[in-house]
């Protein structure tokens, strides 16, 4: 492993768990201000509103994410091809960045993850559970 590869693996490495740690904080944080919101009889609408803007966050959180995991597979494909392709993070992502649509396809879709989604959809559920019982 050549020297840039190395040194932006382990950067990235731990980027990628810090990132990870993160959004379960997202999560912690979403439910205790959303049992909160509970407590304090807070309107329907407010209620969904934060529900959806964590979620939205966590999509976001999880989009990036996933381009630094998708880096750390290129640098270890580069790593057994004896290829020098460390310090080029922005170059690459650039390169295969696309346009705006592209960008919000993949925060849906990072959205939509069932390890993402399933915290917002219980909240959204507990949500109108409460509101319409």
């Amino acid at each position: 492993m050549s020297d840039r590869n190395q040194a932006e693996w382990l950067l990235l490495q731990q980027s990628y768990d810090q990132m990870e740690k993160q959004a379960l904080w997202l999560k912690v944080v979403a439910i205790a201000l959303w049992l909160w919101l509970v407590q304090s009889q807070s309107g329907l609408l407010l209620q969904l509103g934060l529900v959806l803007l964590f979620w939205l966050h966590e999509g976001l959180w999880k989009t990036q994410q996933s381009r630094t995991e998708s880096r750390l597979y290129a640098l270890e494909q580069a790593t057994q091809q004896a290829q020098d392709i460390g310090c080029l993070w922005h170059h690459s992502w650039q390169q295969q960045r696309g346009g705006v649509v592209d960008l919000l396809w993949s925060y849906l879709k990072s959205s939509l993850k069932p390890t993402v989604a399933v915290t917002y959809v219980i909240l959204l559920a507990a949500t109108l559970v409460r509101h319409f019982n």
